[in-house]
This record gives structure tokens, sequence and C-alpha cells, in this order.
């Protein structure tokens, strides 16, 4: 099987200041990989590299056989819309849309994508579709925004600390979620965290320190997200 995405060398400078040191991975198809590591380890700007979000200072990040480090901008913006989603800390809607209309932006094309109504019953959001965020809760606006997210059925799902802002009840309903929706789409997820937990439900964990991957570990035994325990 080959890689979806590959990353060979990849350094990144902010003002002088090396944060990735030449780091290089293969990610495989319809897994779930958490880059794990401290705040200022370098893993939030390798996500965003990888993602497009970024460009490295050097290096070279491939999806399948193509070099997007070395796509133009339209380029770069056009595999951005129809193959990868990003999932951020903060839920990023659109306060004056409704719930509806937030997850239908972010569908590539109505031919290709998932149903609005069946997503939204996955997630446990349908009875919330023509409510505005301001009358959600937190979990219940993360759910929106990974609609949002996967509804154009991307190849990757980018999530960077998605369950941040969460509480430990909601942080285990959204893991679960992604792992679901990773078995059932197909999904290749990379998750960003600090939390051990989150990791321990992964089926591969990449920590990073002072920018580079200081360990690689397949886990043979992954747990359910319901067994995570917060500290």
């Amino acid at each position: 099987m080959e890689a979806i995405l590959k990353a060979e060398k990849i350094e990144k400078i902010f003002k002088q200041e090396k944060i990735l040191k030449g780091i290089s991975l293969e990610i495989m198809p319809n897994s779930f990989t958490v880059l794990l590591g401290p705040s200022g380890s370098g893993k939030t700007t390798l996500l965003n590299i990888l993602s497009g979000l970024l460009k490295p200072s050097s290096g070279k990040v491939y999806y399948k056989d193509k070099a997007i480090t070395e796509f133009s901008k339209n380029q770069l913006a056009d595999w951005k819309r129809k193959n990868v989603s990003n999932i951020f800390q903060s839920y990023l809607l659109l306060n004056n849309l409704t719930v509806r209309e937030n997850i239908e932006i972010g569908m590539f094309s109505p031919d290709n994508g998932l149903p609005l109504d069946e997503l939204s019953h996955l997630l446990e959001i349908h009875h919330l579709l023509d409510k505005f965020p301001s009358e959600l809760s937190g979990g219940q606006q993360q759910r929106v925004a990974i609609a949002r997210a996967v509804i154009k059925k991307p190849d990757i799902l980018f999530c960077d600390e998605a369950t941040g802002a969460l509480d430990e009840n909601n942080s285990k309903k959204v893991v679960a979620l992604l792992h679901h929706l990773k078995q059932s789409l197909g999904l290749t997820v990379i998750f960003v965290t600090h939390n051990l937990q989150i990791a321990e439900t992964a089926d591969r964990v990449i920590t990073i320190k002072d920018g580079l991957i200081h360990q690689d570990k397949i886990n043979q035994n992954p747990i359910s997200a319901y067994e995570m325990i917060w500290g």
C-alpha cells in the first residue's frame, strides 16, 4: 500500500529560529495518526505544512505522487478544496448562518459529498439544523464544525487540538466520532494533541520534540475513546 501523504526533510524557520529541523514521514491511507508533543514542539507547524496552510522553508510534501509544496496558489487552493479538510480548536462557525448553512458551505460538490441528513444524524445534530451557533453548546458547535469538514468526503482530515476547548464527556464523543468516520468513510485522520489519552486511541503516535521526530510508534492495542481517563 502506498502512502497517501509523505514529507521529506521538512524544515521551517520563523524569525531566524528553526521550528522544524528536517522531518520526514509517511502517512498511510485510512489511518488515525496522532502528532503528540508539548506546546512549542513544532507539531502544529508540521500539521499546517502537511495540510498546505504553511509553506516549508525547505523540504517537500507529497499527496500520493504530487508535490503539493510545488503547487501554484490556485493548484493548492483546488487541492485543499477537493481533497482535505481541517478541524480546529476554535470552531470557526459563521454566526449569521444556521447550522445547516454552516455545514453546506463545506461541500465541494453535491454529487460527490455526503447527504446532509445522513451526516447530521450520525453526528446527532439533525435536530439543530435550523438553529444558529450562538444557540449551541461547545460540544454541539464542534460537531457542526466536524460535519462541515467531512461533508465533502475528504481523503485526509487534519485536526489541530480539536477537543482542546471541550470538557471530558464531549472530548470523548468527538474522538469516538472521528474514529467512526475513519472506519465508515475510509478517512485518513491526522490529529495534533498534547493529550496522552487521545494518543492511546490512535493507530500510530508520532511524538515531536524540539522540531524533530522523537518517537514513532504503532499502537498495537489502542483503547476506545470511551476508555480514556482524564487526570
